[in-house]
């Protein structure tokens, strides 16, 4: 078995990656932030390894006697956005975690990347889609392209990496409390599920269930070739706005409750939405999409990647959502 260093380890889908690692017998370590809880990491036999995403001395300490690196740590897409931050965590972290890879000699390291500066106006996204030759221009966007864009240039020369991204993420975690904060989906659905969320803004989301883009980044670190990217993603049938993907699971629940959507033309028309919501999720709500939104036939064939259909995947939340409550 290997040595698995794992970024962002009590994240939502870094936690999902530890979990599923240890359950295949690797050796795992985490790199965790000063103050976080990181217990149920230990209870999984988890190794924490204390420090920043944004120091080079503390990521190059933590990749040190690593075999692999699954690197998960981001600062996400939520309404308020430090674009200093996002480039600290996002472009900076990757940089750290990249120059350690090639000072150790890691023999792979995969990524998780975003949708979101990928063109896929007219033609699906797949494995193959190339940049937005104009991209957004929100924090988060700006920094996940530019760490994207600096993984594939080190994979040209020679380092051996790739990219997994995931739709919108969901789904129990192993750490409950990282997998419940703002802007999480978990945190959307408990929301719905108590009638204090009304309503959320439009555009197709292809949706991850966490456990499934797990397994796919194990996936990419067994089989994975350099310099691709993979999709994790469910079936292109389950691409919904958040408003259906939440009323699904109200359905599930039993809940008559009911969400409504947030549409473009009402973000221009009230500018203090765009302010709740965020530029990242104002700028998809403006954006064309195509029909199918994406084919992930490669990601499936390579990876044998199987994942949960959306309302299994839904149905699971929900009963560890009822249950994490209580």
């Amino acid at each position: 078995m290997s040595t698995v260093l794992v970024t962002g380890g009590t994240g939502l889908i870094g936690a999902n990656i530890c979990l599923q690692l240890r359950e295949i017998g690797h050796d795992v370590r985490a790199l965790v932030r000063p103050g976080s809880d990181y217990q149920p990491l230990l209870e999984l036999g988890v190794q924490p390894q204390v420090g920043d995403i944004t120091s080079p001395e503390d990521v190059l300490q933590a990749v040190d006697g690593a075999e692999y690196i699954i690197h998960s740590a981001a600062v996400l897409g939520g309404a308020s956005q430090d674009p200093g931050e996002h480039e600290r965590v996002n472009t900076g972290g990757i940089a750290n975690v990249l120059d350690s890879a090639e000072k150790v000699g890691v023999k792979r390291t995969v990524a998780l990347g975003t949708t979101t500066y990928f063109d896929y106006v007219d033609q699906p996204l797949t494995e193959k889609s190339t940049l937005l030759p104009q991209p957004p221009t929100d924090p988060y966007s700006v920094s996940k392209r530019a760490a994207f864009v600096e993984l594939m240039r080190r994979a040209e020369e020679g380092l051996d990496a790739c990219v997994v991204i995931p739709g919108g993420t969901f789904g129990p975690s192993p750490v409950p409390a990282r997998a419940m904060v703002p802007p999480s989906y978990n945190l959307r659905i408990a929301l719905a599920l108590r009638g204090e969320l009304d309503q959320d803004i439009h555009f197709p989301i292809p949706w991850s269930y966490a456990e499934d883009v797990a397994t796919c980044a194990i996936a990419a670190l067994e089989r994975g070739v350099r310099g691709e990217k993979y999709l994790a993603f469910a079936s292109p049938e389950d691409v919904t706005s958040t408003a259906e993907f939440l009323n699904c699971a109200l359905e599930i629940a039993g809940r008559n409750h009911r969400i409504v959507d947030i549409t473009a033309a009402e973000l221009d028309r009230r500018p203090e939405l765009e302010e709740q919501v965020g530029l990242t999720l104002a700028s998809l709500a403006r954006r064309k999409f195509p029909e199918p939104y994406f084919s992930s036939e490669l990601t499936r064939k390579q990876l044998s990647y199987d994942p949960l259909r959306l309302d299994e995947a839904l149905r699971r939340t929900v009963d560890w959502i009822q249950e994490v409550a209580r």
